[in-house]
């Protein structure tokens, strides 16, 4: 019971005015209300199972990350020959010979003429990281297949870029060769990486026999050269199968040519040399700018997961 501090009158503590002179109770005087706590609400911790959370999904973000930077290829198979300066690897028939920067002057000497001049030039100048030939006793040339390495990276292979390279290639070809014509230029897969293949053919004046000079005898024992031999030179139909394979931070150029009446012969190993090309460090995924966007959402997104992380075992501690 309470009594009204108006009139005097006594009256249960339920009501909220005074039955006699309808005085209104101040708030103090009525019972306060009840909420439920947590622990009624439910057993669950929220700070445990926001942790939780938190944890799994920065696995799952730190998962993406490593799946996005590491690129696998194909197994390299038994027998390749393996560049571990700039990362691929090749497999062409065990009789071919393997022509390195380091080796070629050599082979030069003993091939002579079935030593193509672009070749012997581009491994003195080393922008040839390696090449392979099947060398031809009876022939005046012999089929090869050479690998260029470009340092940096190659952007994103669409129609644009196509035509560019197949305008770059062209005219590169039509400075070296006779008649030259790009016969075919197409997206291709090596190693499921997305390149270009190019086939062109033309024409390359090699010297198969050099000038000598000619000695006439003036007094026992002396001579003097009056003049040379002609040197004599050949014309050979080419045909070239060129295929660029982006990889990281470089792009592969990996060239078959032969002679045109070759190529029928020769067009298997070309091709089986190329199925068995792989690419040991591997471009990005999705192309560099959309992969570094990814990176950096992805580490982003990461970051801020594991400082809420963290918030929720220090709330977790002070308890």
């Amino acid at each position: 019971m309470k009594i009204c501090p108006r009139c005097g009158q006594e009256q249960p503590d339920a009501f909220s005015q005074c039955l006699k002179c309808r005085h209104i109770f101040s708030p103090a005087n009525v019972p306060p209300l009840s909420y439920p706590t947590a622990s009624s609400a439910g057993s669950g911790n929220p700070s445990l199972l926001a942790l939780a959370g938190s944890l799994v999904a920065a696995l799952a973000l730190a998962g993406a990350l490593w799946w996005l930077n590491t690129t696998e290829g194909t197994t390299v198979l038994a027998g390749s020959y393996t560049n571990d300066e700039h990362h691929f690897a090749v497999l062409t028939p065990s009789r071919w010979t393997t022509l390195t920067p380091e080796n070629y002057q050599e082979l030069f000497e003993k091939l002579g003429s079935r030593f193509p001049p672009q070749l012997q030039q581009g491994l003195a100048q080393r922008r040839i990281a390696v090449g392979f030939m099947d060398i031809l006793e009876q022939e005046d040339f012999s089929p090869s297949i050479n690998i260029v390495v470009v340092l940096g990276d190659v952007p994103d292979l669409d129609e644009s870029q196509k035509r560019e390279a197949t305008e770059t290639l062209s005219a590169e070809f039509a400075r070296m060769l006779d008649n030259y014509k790009m016969e075919e230029s197409e997206f291709t897969a090596v190693d499921g990486i997305t390149g270009l293949r190019f086939v062109s053919t033309g024409s390359m004046r090699i010297q198969t026999v050099e000038s000598q000079p000619i000695y006439k005898e003036t007094i026992a024992g002396w001579r003097t050269v009056t003049g040379h031999t002609p040197a004599e030179w050949k014309d050979f139909q080419m045909r070239f199968v060129q295929t660029l394979v982006p990889g990281k931070g470089r792009a592969y150029i990996i060239t078959a040519s032969s002679l045109e009446s070759q190529y029928a012969q020769y067009r298997p190993q070309f091709e089986n040399a190329l199925r068995s090309f792989r690419v040991l460090e591997r471009p990005p995924r999705f192309g560099s700018f959309f992969n570094r966007v990814l990176q950096f959402g992805f580490a982003g997104a990461l970051v801020y997961l594991l400082f809420f992380a963290g918030s929720a075992v220090l709330v977790l501690l002070n308890r």
